[in-house]
């Protein structure tokens, strides 16, 4: 549950962003999956006895006219 989306609405003809738990502009939104709901875009799924022993998120701003670098 540590997740959070946001969500997208077509209305009058163009589609709106929002994000229900910060709702302003903020930097830093990744698209990871499209779907439905959780069970459209669940980060994994798996049958038995599982343990997520790592899951590590790396990001870095990559700023107009500076060229990302491989870290």
């Amino acid at each position: 549950m540590d997740f959070s989306a946001w969500f997208e609405v077509y209305l009058e003809d163009r589609w709106w962003t929002f994000d229900a738990r910060n709702n302003k502009p903020r930097i830093g939104c990744i698209l990871m999956a499209t779907g439905r709901d959780a069970a459209d875009v669940a980060i994994t799924t798996s049958f038995g006895t599982t343990w997520l022993t790592k899951f590590t998120v790396v990001t870095d701003e990559v700023t107009a006219g500076k060229p990302a670098t491989a870290g």
